[in-house]
């Protein structure tokens, strides 16, 4: 479950269970329409957050680098210990601002999610893998190799004929468990 709670400055994102590629696009429009109204920080508490995946973590990563260009900050506050385990296994956890901190007081909001459209969850995949390329070192390359496996599978997902068989028309890209576990 993830809601959220904000004032005209600060949107603060409290993340319970899962933050995965399914959260990602509403946690991502939130934050763009509140920074497009003036929100210049954003806080991420994980404190009750079970496990996250590179494109969540990709996600805010690019939500960092959208706050900057305005003079934001991103924060995460009160990682659970398996989202630290997470952020360091991936290679991240030194480009996020981390602070331990209390929750804060309501009212919060409920942010719905899983309901983006397969074409915006998959520019979303590869938006987040990208950001995760352009990290330095052994991060990026890993991340490097991902997105072009992205790419390529979204290229063959492209449109097929009308009369090629029904497998060869679906795009299988957001079907696909295995997308995101790079060999």
């Amino acid at each position: 479950m993830i809601r959220a709670h904000g004032d005209t400055l600060t949107l603060t994102v409290d993340v319970a269970g899962a933050a995965t590629m399914m959260e990602s696009p509403a946690v991502s429009d939130l934050a763009a329409e509140r920074i497009a109204r003036g929100a210049r920080a954003v806080r991420i508490d994980l404190r009750d957050c079970t496990t996250m995946d590179s494109t969540f973590s990709g996600m805010l990563l690019a939500l960092k680098r959208r706050l900057e260009r305005v003079a934001g900050t991103l924060t995460l506050v009160s990682p659970s210990t398996r989202v630290a385990e997470l952020l360091q296994e991936m290679g991240v956890d030194d480009f996020y601002a981390v602070e331990t901190a209390d929750r804060i007081d309501g009212p919060w909001g409920p942010v719905v999610t899983g309901r983006a459209k397969s074409e915006k969850l998959t520019r979303v995949v590869i938006e987040a893998h990208d950001e995760l390329a352009q990290l330095p070192g052994d991060a990026g390359r890993t991340f490097r190799t991902v997105v072009d496996e992205l790419r390529r599978r979204t290229d063959d997902a492209s449109p097929r004929l009308p009369d090629a068989p029904e497998s060869m028309r679906t795009a299988s890209f957001a079907r696909d468990p295995t997308i995101m576990r790079p060999d």
